[in-house]
């Protein structure tokens, strides 16, 4: 089963985008070769939805940050040898030898470099195997008992290892006869070891890429459950934005009996900022990569819908109060069809005036809070709300508060039990001298 999320909710939580500032993506893109790159990026696309796996690839990648392994790879080199073995396969030793005798001519006669590309490409062969080389040492060297990267370690030590490629180390430059005979070794005879070898390496550094941002950021791993195990949907402490640096963090937590957060506070209170903290929180443990917090666990949920940043559509004539609507009948289809998911609704239908807003957000908050199996976060402004929705016993009601100090108000971003009564949205247009341009 895939994980269910659309375009809104990347681009609302800033997931994708290699050079996008402050992007997640960006935020643990420390990998050093382009396959990696890619499989990165994979991971970043392809949340997971088995606890088992989550778990898995969280141990995998919290193991490697314990041991603090200082590895390097040549990006270039596993270009250069990933190019290679898209290349044609040699047959035999024979024809391997006759391919490089044509090329050796071809040198003499119009000065062709076919030769000495296919030498540099086993040059970069040579380098690759050298590098995970390297790596396998250091793992064999710092390994504890509890290896959640055995079976990894295990593919790295048998390709490394093969007799056919450790017993062919030729130096650099090589003779005709040593370019041929690695030829066919390394395009043909072990070509599939050598394919599955770029896959590991690129693997391990994904890993060691998020273990170094892990450890450096103080991260730490969630523990995913399935459905059965636990009633608890999320639970977190000192939870925080990854991509903040010195970010104030809050507790959560969500379960059947409280599955709905129904969240006020005055304007740049940190409502907005604190639902994009969950949901990225969210998606990174659901991906079994390191949150920013003291502790999280959580049940395995099927996907993720936010509504943030909802724009108007020029392209179809939609207002934006419109696109706010479509945007809610879209995530209702999906809660109506069974499935576990986490929602987050900032300010719900703030493109149209007060009463319809109210009664809107009533109604919908009221009946999406029936369904047990998700998770909601609803925030508004409209803070008489909040008192129609308290004879609802599932939902939680959280402010983020605004403490005045004489005209000027500062915002402590802790979130606090109740619903807000914060009003200070003419105190700032005041503070701002708006009206005094205006005389």
């Amino acid at each position: 089963m895939s994980f269910v999320t659309d375009k809104q909710t990347l681009n609302d939580l800033n997931v994708l985008g290699k050079f996008k500032p402050g992007s997640l993506l960006n935020l643990f893109n420390r990998v050093q070769t382009r396959g990696g790159e890619l499989l990165l990026e994979k991971y970043f696309r392809e949340p997971l939805t088995d606890a088992a796996a989550i778990n898995g690839r969280a141990d995998r990648i919290a193991y490697l940050q314990r041991l603090d392994i200082d590895w390097k790879v040549d990006g270039e080199h596993t270009e250069r040898m990933a190019a290679y073995l898209t290349g044609d396969r040699p047959s035999d030793r024979l024809s391997s030898l006759f391919t490089c005798w044509k090329e050796k001519v071809q040198e003499m006669l119009y000065r062709s470099d076919k030769l000495l590309l296919r030498q540099q490409n086993i040059q970069a062969v040579q380098e690759i195997l050298l590098a995970a080389s390297t790596l396998l040492g250091q793992l064999r060297r710092k390994e504890e008992s509890d290896n959640p990267c055995t079976e990894m370690q295990g593919k790295l030590d048998n390709i490394v290892n093969a007799p056919a490629l450790k017993s062919l180390r030729p130096k650099y430059p090589y003779t005709l006869s040593q370019t041929a005979e690695c030829d066919y070794v390394y395009g043909g005879k072990c070509r599939r070891e050598l394919e599955e070898l770029l896959g590991l390496l690129y693997e391990f550094d994904v890993y060691l890429s998020v273990a170094q941002v892990a450890r450096n950021r103080n991260f730490v791993f969630a523990k995913a459950y399935g459905e059965p195990e636990r009633r608890a949907l999320f639970e977190a402490a000192d939870l925080r934005h990854p991509s903040l640096s010195g970010a104030v963090g809050n507790a959560i937590r969500f379960d059947r009996e409280g599955n709905m957060l129904f969240l006020t506070g005055a304007n740049m209170a940190g409502k907005s900022t604190w639902m994009k903290t969950l949901g990225a929180s969210y998606y990174l443990a659901h991906m079994g990569f390191p949150v920013a917090a003291d502790s999280m666990s959580f049940t395995v949920m099927e996907g993720i819908y936010t509504s943030i940043n909802v724009p108007d559509d020029i392209s179809q004539g939609w207002s934006h109060f419109y696109a706010e609507v479509m945007r809610v009948k879209t995530v209702a289809t999906e809660v109506a069809s069974g499935k576990r998911l986490f929602i987050l609704f900032d300010e719900l239908f703030k493109g149209t005036n007060v009463k319809d807003a109210f009664d809107a957000t009533l109604a919908v908050s009221e009946r999406l809070a029936k369904y047990h199996r998700c998770m909601f976060v609803v925030s508004t402004h409209i803070t008489e709300v909040g008192e129609e929705l308290k004879p609802n016993a599932n939902i939680q009601f959280r402010y983020m508060p605004t403490v005045m100090e004489g005209a000027v108000p500062r915002y402590t971003y802790r979130m606090a039990e109740g619903i807000s009564e914060d009003r200070q949205g003419m105190i700032i247009i005041e503070n701002e001298g708006i009206l005094e341009l205006l005389r």
